[in-house]
């Protein structure tokens, strides 16, 4: 049995960039995409109406159904659906840069042996 739109990948420590493509596709098939785009870059929305705050809860729901247990506890604190796609994406992007800053100093520690090659010619 193929997977249907609905089943999509939890958000755990390392697929943070997929679950966030699969999250914007799910959002924008339930028309609930406008609700993590920042006001400045929607004008079109009234965030006003008591729809807007409806659907903007239904999104909150979607996107914390969609993370894991352990890192529901980054979005706890969020009110709106922008909030805690904001508070998400700070805190994976924030690991990423660490990651990648702790494997380029790896990288530049590395040391050969010597006399041995970093690649073979096969």
């Amino acid at each position: 049995m193929s997977p249907s739109y609905d089943d999509t990948v939890k958000l755990v420590e390392d697929n943070y960039f997929h679950w966030e493509f699969n999250m914007r596709m799910k959002l924008s098939r339930k028309g609930l995409l406008a609700h993590i785009i920042k006001p400045e870059f929607d004008a079109l929305s009234d965030r006003s109406t008591v729809q807007w705050k409806t659907n903007d809860l239904k999104t909150l729901g979607v996107i914390a159904g969609d993370v894991s247990l352990t890192y529901q506890v980054y979005i706890r604190g969020a009110t709106t659906a922008a909030d805690s796609w904001r508070m998400l994406e700070e805190q994976f992007n924030r690991n990423t840069l660490k990651n990648r800053l702790i494997v380029t100093k790896k990288l530049h520690n590395f040391k050969m042996e010597s006399g041995t090659r970093f690649a073979s010619d096969g």
